[in-house]
């Protein structure tokens, strides 16, 4: 019965993908304010995370809007065309990535859960010279991880899941490849993870992107995303390090840590707020590691 709900529910994500690209914009406005002032959508979660980084002064409905909108136009892509789909964004310091494939090197690409990261894994394989992989969490529903698995490797992207990066690894690769991942979830064991400042709070972070960047021999590049008011999005390059090999451990996440700060000071309501971000508390016993590249410097 769950297996007929989620066909159903999947079949009206395809109808809702048809929708165009102004009505998503008007919708999310509707959904945020609905959201915002009605449902109160996750309120204590996303109350919660703003008070503990002492940013309570932003805009929920703002919040659920990008909400709404990463929602809305993530159903989008599974019916996009890729010539649509790359009318949506524009790319700042993109010579950074083809100098790095004329130097036959690898990248490992991150970024944070900033606006709409998604809508790049239907883009990128069409303008990038790397073969590209994108590394991803498998999702508890079999029918919908099926779907979106598909509709984002629709135009060359490669799906690895988080538990088969060793074929990765041992695969042979005659060219550069180009690996993204999204580097600011929550680790699911606290005591594993590395543990840092972020926005002020102590906070666990994933260490594979160096780990993986070591693997492949890759360089680190992290790609900032920006939302202008007319719904398009710009991916800024940021060398974070070519070497990584050549650096202390944990260098290559502070870096990242800074640049995403960054990020959502200059836009705390395009950051994913909705989700549990600090629900884990630092293991007794567990180092926590000072932030010797960059520092957050607070939200003035």
């Amino acid at each position: 019965m769950k297996a007929v709900f989620s066909k159903i529910g999947l079949a009206l994500v395809y109808l809702g993908s048809l929708a165009p690209w102004w009505a998503i914009r008007i919708d999310a406005s509707i959904f945020a304010f609905w959201m915002t002032y009605v449902f109160r959508y996750r309120r204590r979660v996303v109350k919660g995370n703003l008070n503990r980084v002492g940013a309570e002064n932003v805009s929920l409905y703002k919040i659920y809007r990008n909400f709404s909108l990463l929602a809305l136009e993530s159903m989008k892509l599974f019916t996009v065309s890729k010539r649509r789909a790359v009318m949506q964004v524009r790319f700042e310091n993109f010579e950074l990535i083809e100098e790095l494939y004329s130097k036959g090197k690898s990248v490992v690409l991150v970024g944070g859960h900033m606006a709409n990261w998604e809508i790049f894994s239907v883009v990128f394989p069409n303008i990038v010279k790397h073969k590209t992989y994108a590394i991803y969490k498998r999702l508890n529903n079999k029918v919908f991880d099926i779907a979106i698995k598909k509709s984002r490797s629709k135009t060359g992207m490669e799906i690895v899941e988080m538990n088969e990066l060793k074929s990765l690894f041992e695969t042979g690769h005659n060219e550069p490849i180009l690996c993204s991942l999204v580097f600011d979830q929550r680790p699911r064991v606290a005591k594993n993870a590395r543990w840092t400042k972020f926005l002020g709070v102590e906070t666990p972070f994933y260490s594979g992107m160096e780990k993986i960047a070591l693997r492949l021999n890759a360089a680190v590049v992290y790609s900032a995303i920006t939302r202008d008011k007319s719904g398009k999005y710009t991916m800024k390059f940021h060398l974070v390090e070519e070497e990584v090999f050549k650096v202390e451990e944990g260098e290559v996440l502070d870096k990242c840590i800074g640049i995403l700060e960054d990020e959502i000071v200059k836009a705390p309501h395009d950051w994913l707020w909705t989700h549990r971000r600090w629900k884990h508390t630092r293991p007794k016993g567990v180092e926590l590691h000072d932030r010797k590249f960059t520092k957050f410097n607070g939200w003035s």
